[in-house]
Formats: C-alpha cells, structure tokens, sequence
C-alpha cells in the first residue's frame, strides 16, 4: 500500500490520485471494523493511557500504512466513544452528516487558509456568503457579518470582546481604562463556562461576571437581572454586556431574549446571545419563534458542530453591523496589507490566523440535505426529548428535575427506600458505573445543589425505544448501587 515510490502528496498526477483512493479505502475499512462496538471503552484510564503511549508518533523510517492503521485502529478507534450509539448521550456530541464527513477529505486536500484572500480566493467568498446567511436566519439586519470559529468557546470570547470594545477607553489599542475596574457582564448562572473564560482571558477577570438567577425552567429571571442592573448603578458599575442563552448546557433552557433586549438597550449594553445550541431552532418554521428577541442581538454564537451535525470544529459568530469586527483587525505587510483595496481578507474579522475552509463541509452538507429535512431532524429531537421528559417523570425510581425545553432531560436516580441524604453518592456511583462499564454515556452535573444526571439527544436516528432501554440501564444500575449503599451503610 506504501513504498519509497508512492507519492506524498496530491500533484495532480494519476499516481497520487491513486495513492489517495488506497489510503481513503484503508481508513473506510478501518472505520467499519468498529461500528458495532459499545458506546465507551471498558478499559480503565491507566489501560487507555497504555495503549496510547504505545504507540511511536515519529519513527525513523515509513511504516507501511496498513499496518499502521491497523495499529491504530486496535489501540485508538475501537476505544473512543461512539457517537452514534443511543446510549452514548452525556454531551452536546452528535453523529456527523455524511456529506459533511466526506467533504473534509475536500478540505484537508486543498488546504485553503483562511486568513487572505491569495490563501483562498473563492473560499474566502463562500465563508462570508455563509456567514450572510445564516445571519440573514437569525434575522440580523443587511448590514450584519461575522466568521466562523473553531466552537462556542472561541465565538462567545470574540463576542465578548467587541463588547469589550463598544464599551470605549480605547482597550484594544490602549489596553484596558481606569473604568474597566466598573465594568460587568451579566450573564444567568446557568450561561457556559466560556462566559467566565472570556472575561479573564479579556482582562475583566472573573469576578466582573455577574451570575443572574434563573427561574424553575433554567431561564434567567428577568426580575433578577432587574435587581442585578440596580444593585450596579447604586454602586457605580457600568454593565457592557448582557448575555443571553439560548439553549444552556444542562436543561435547555432558552433565556426570554426579547425582554433581555430590552435591559440591554436601556442599559447602552451590548447583548450577546449564546446560541450555541439553541441557534438549529432556527431551521424550523414550527420551533424558530422560541427564539424571538435573536434578532436584536449585537452579536450570536452558532455551534453548527451540535444540532447541525457537522464535525468538530463549525462555529459562527454573527455580528449586527460587520464593522464592529474592525477591532480585531491588525494589518500586516506580508498578510492584510492597507492597499489591498477591496479585496476581502478574513483575518480581518477573526482571532485566528491560518484557519481551515470549514466553510465548504458545512455549504456542501447544507445543500445536499436541505433546511426542511434538517428542521425535520431537529423537531424529531425536540419531540423526542419533550416524550423522554414525560417517561422520566412516570417512572417511580427517576426524579425529573426540570422541564425539557431543547434536547436535554435533566433528572436523577430515587432508588425505593433510600434516605436522601444518599442520593447524591448514589447517582454520582450510577455515571461512574456506567461508563466504567462501557454501557452507556450518561451526563452528570449539579443542580440546584444536587447531583443529577443528564441525557443529551443529539442524534437524529435514537428512537423513544432506543431511550427507553437506556432509562432501564440507568435504573437497574441504580438499585445495584443503592444496595450496596444500603450495606455499607448497615
């Protein structure tokens, strides 16, 4: 499969093409030979490390290729989580669409950099048509932009920065003003990690984040942000940012974004919207109005890795007015030079420098699948998780703790006659088991102060049937724990 002769690289020769259909055909090959393995590896972390550091990244000489991928395939691919697996639902973390799959082989090919046009001269163009697009979605005015990102993570730090930079003191050429010291963002506490993340990487550190109350459902309490925006004025703070989440990690929860506007607005606020998950709603004529008040936003994050089923990375940040994005710009005489003229340079808009032509997987699998088949599969999952919400609560060894509103269902394990004082341990020994197991993914976090675990559908193909089963998993998982607790607490 390989020698000193076969080619390295795709010159356009028959020889290279071929060079490439064998190599694509033994990854294909290795691919299959684990599609009906268990959604987690049994094997302990010391085990998995083992297999890992088994491996010589750089040897000396060639291996051939074959083996090489059988080597890899053994070690690594039969021992990662499978994401197409109903029981494997702990994340945001879904199964790619085909063509999006296929396209990648496209873009590591051609390699298109995604910083200057003479890097990626059409590519450059397809990103800021997409970009458009899906703004125009989101129902931004014409005058929006934006660009993608490598995830939530990274789109949520660049929102946050051009609030940063609305708020004024010059802190993008200057560094940061004596009145930054004011300055806040208010965000639910349920809002991501990143939120936190950015203000300390921004130089506003952590504590300028102001966690807002939310209600039952996990929304923000818009009398507590009220009370929030009061309590700064009558110290002197300043808010330069409210965010709003549509579609927060644990339950789901889209925060009321129309009255968030509002305070925003009458704050002189930048309003963020994190809609990392929540923005696949826009696809559907039928779930799109959860999102009123998206539209008002000044900028919005856009996970097309999550509801969009794209591979890792495929994140947009989406700004009102694209010049806003002009405060990241930082010409260079090698890259974005001040005499291009027109010409479009995407490193203008962007953090990064050299970036893949995501652009093309996400155009491709857009096209060939189409908005109402993907509305389609959204719905399913909303549908779905709205019924697995309704299960949860008709079993009498589960506790839903809150209600499904996207594709999360929040709940926990009460075993029949344990003391409460236990439940927490219990379901924390649950997850453990089962994913120690390699039975299932299930999620655990904390809330309200308890423990609770947490089932994420992300996959289009996962039947009611599908979930079902897991649920009994989960609960004979626990009765097993709650026994042993039992024991040891005797």
């Amino acid at each position: 499969m390989t020698g000193p002769d076969t080619p390295l690289f795709l010159d356009g020769s028959t020889a290279s093409h071929d060079a490439l259909r064998a190599a694509v055909a033994a990854v294909l090959e290795a691919l299959t030979s684990t599609d009906h393995r268990a959604p987690f590896p049994s094997q302990s972390p010391a085990q998995l490390r083992e297999l890992a550091t088994g491996i010589e990244p750089l040897p000396d000489d060639a291996e051939e290729l074959g083996d090489v991928l059988a080597d890899v395939e053994d070690r690594i691919l039969a021992n990662g989580a499978r994401v197409t697996d109903p029981s494997c639902a702990a994340h945001l973390h879904p199964p790619t669409l085909l063509t999006a799959t296929a396209t990648e082989l496209a873009v590591a090919a051609t390699n298109q950099s995604m910083d200057s046009f003479d890097q990626a001269p059409a590519a450059t163009y397809l990103e800021d048509r997409l970009v458009s697009r899906l703004a125009a979605l989101a129902g931004l005015p014409a005058t929006a932009s934006g660009v993608l990102t490598a995830g939530g993570t990274a789109s949520n730090l660049l929102g946050l920065l051009l609030a940063r930079d609305h708020a004024g003191g010059g802190a993008n050429v200057d560094g940061l003003p004596p009145a930054a010291a004011r300055w806040r963002i208010l965000a639910s506490m349920a809002a991501h990690v990143s939120v936190r993340q950015a203000a300390a990487v921004l130089g506003l550190g952590r504590d300028a984040v102001i966690a807002v109350a939310t209600d039952d459902a996990g929304r923000m309490d818009v009398a507590a942000l009220d009370r929030c925006l009061d309590g700064l004025r009558q110290t002197g703070a300043v808010p330069i940012a409210v965010v709003g989440t549509a579609g927060t990690t644990d339950t789901g929860a889209i925060d009321p974004l129309d009255a968030l506007a509002d305070r925003a607005a009458a704050a002189g606020a930048w309003f963020h919207v994190d809609a990392a998950v929540g923005s696949a709603l826009l696809l559907s004529d039928r779930l799109r109005p959860r999102l009123a008040g998206l539209e008002r936003a000044d900028s919005v994050t856009a996970d097309l890795h999550k509801l969009w089923w794209q591979p890792i990375g495929a994140s947009a940040l989406l700004v009102r007015d694209g010049e806003t994005l002009g405060s990241v710009r930082e010409p260079a005489d090698y890259l974005n030079r001040t005499d291009d003229g027109d010409v479009l340079n995407l490193v203008d808009r962007s953090l990064d420098t050299s970036r893949r032509f995501d652009a093309l997987k996400i155009v491709v699998s857009l096209r060939a699948t189409g908005r109402r088949r993907l509305a389609e599969l959204v719905e399913h999952l909303v549908d779905l998780t709205a019924a697995v919400g309704a299960a949860v609560g008709g079993r009498a060894e589960l506790e839903l703790l809150a209600p499904p509103q996207t594709v999360m269902v929040l709940f926990r394990c009460r075993p029949a006659g344990l003391d409460d004082a236990l439940l927490d341990g219990v379901n924390v020994d649950v997850q453990r088991r089962l994913l120690a197991s390699g039975r299932a993914v299930v999620g655990r976090t904390r809330h309200r102060g308890r423990v609770a675990l947490k089932l994420t559908l992300t996959n289009p193909l996962t039947t009611l049937a599908d979930v079902a089963t897991l649920l009994d998993t989960v609960v004979a998982t626990a009765v097993d724990v709650a026994r042993t607790t039992k024991e040891r607490a005797a």
